[in-house]
């Protein structure tokens, strides 16, 4: 879909001496979105895959605020990796992207910041539905 959008984001880092500060605003270049949902996924046991969905609407922006993993999206034509290792970076998903989130460190956080409430009717949880759905509407 050429309204699928999954790309790498880089937070400006503010602070000082006493430490490091990361400061992210709704309706803005790096979020650009209202923020409707906020969650995280913590203490994912070692090999695990989370996520193994799609969303029809639903816009969201990943972070690794500790430790690290992969973040595998594909928009129905190619597939990408996003190794996030360090809070100042974040992946963007938009439109229709089948999402992958993998090799989880220990110690892993992975906050998702969400544009929309949660609504089952959003997901396709099936790979070959959304094959279909992207390539047939």
């Amino acid at each position: 879909m050429s309204n699928s959008v999954s790309r790498i984001l880089m937070f400006p880092i503010k602070g000082d001496n006493r430490g490091s500060l990361i400061a992210l605003e709704a309706m803005s270049e790096l979020v650009p979105f209202e923020i409707k949902r906020c969650y995280y996924i913590f203490d994912t046991t070692p090999g695990t895959i989370r996520g193994l969905h799609a969303h029809r609407d639903l816009k969201q922006v990943l972070i690794c605020v500790s430790g690290s993993c992969t973040i595998v999206c594909d928009n129905g034509k190619e597939r990408s990796e996003f190794h996030l290792d360090w809070p100042d970076k974040g992946v963007l998903i938009e439109g229709l992207v089948w999402r992958e989130m993998k090799n989880f460190s220990k110690g892993a956080v992975l906050l998702v910041l969400a544009s929309e409430h949660y609504d089952e009717a959003d997901y396709i949880r099936n790979n070959a539905a959304f094959i279909e759905e992207v390539t047939h509407g």
